[in-house]
Order: structure tokens, then C-alpha cells, then sequence
């Protein structure tokens, strides 16, 4: 299971996700975030990780393009060693 809260403040937005980020919930995750993109695209966005407690291969996938559209993923360090590796600050790329 996964909780999706969208916190839209006047100049930055926050989705903070809590659980599993895995199955259907990428799905969700993913329509949530283009819904929000869709509507107001050049919004900053803060994903928050720091409790999700499981990230699949396909919820990286979304959180490597949440980021490739201009997302800060935030994390602790459960997530952190994902988080890294979607940013591309492992694996020899600056990290």
C-alpha cells in the first residue's frame, strides 16, 4: 500500500509518499504526478521518500523520470541508497 499526499503551496509543491512504492502504486505515483504536472508544470516538486519503506525496479523507473522532469527527491537513509542511484550519484556518475 501507498499513501499519496500533495502538499501545493503558492511557490513549490511536496508529494510525500509513505509505504510501498512497488505494483500498482508506481501506477498511481505516476497519474498523480502527471495530473499535477499537466495542471501546473512549472511548479517546483519535492517527492519526499523518507517513509517509503520499499521501492521497486518499475518505482525506480518512475522516480528516475520524476526526476529527469525536474523533481528533488527527498530521502533518509533507507531510500537514500535508491535515491542515489536514480539521480545518477552512483555507479561512477559523482558519487
Amino acid at each position: 500500500m501507498l499513501r499519496i499526499t500533495l502538499e501545493n503551496g503558492t511557490d513549490a509543491a511536496t508529494f510525500r509518499l509513505e509505504g510501498k512504492l512497488t505494483g500498482p502504486w508506481v501506477n498511481e505515483f505516476e497519474r498523480s504526478w502527471h495530473d499535477f504536472k499537466d495542471r501546473t508544470p512549472s511548479t517546483p516538486v519535492t517527492v519526499d521518500l523518507c517513509k517509503v519503506s520499499f521501492i521497486d525496479s518499475e518505482g525506480k523507473k518512475l522516480l528516475r523520470q520524476v526526476f529527469q522532469q525536474g523533481a528533488e527527491l527527498r530521502a533518509q537513509l533507507m531510500t537514500k541508497y535508491i535515491v542515489d542511484e536514480v539521480t545518477g550519484q552512483r555507479n561512477g556518475n559523482g558519487g
